[in-house]
């Protein structure tokens, strides 16, 4: 029996691995980021008191 399969190149096949995994994690950490805002305790907005009207 003759083997006449072909073989993947180890570099393409890591090519393509990488084609899917960076933008997977590109926008898992895209997603957790903005969804930990969702748990975070929000700051207190600091209000100035108005300033009196200077009119004579």
């Amino acid at each position: 029996m003759v083997d006449t399969a072909k073989k993947s190149s180890p570099l393409l096949v890591a090519a393509a691995w990488a084609v899917v995994v960076v933008p997977t994690l590109w926008g898992l950490n895209y997603t957790v980021q903005n969804a930990l805002k969702i748990f975070t305790k929000p700051v207190a907005a600091t209000t100035q008191p108005a300033a009196p009207d200077s009119k004579p």
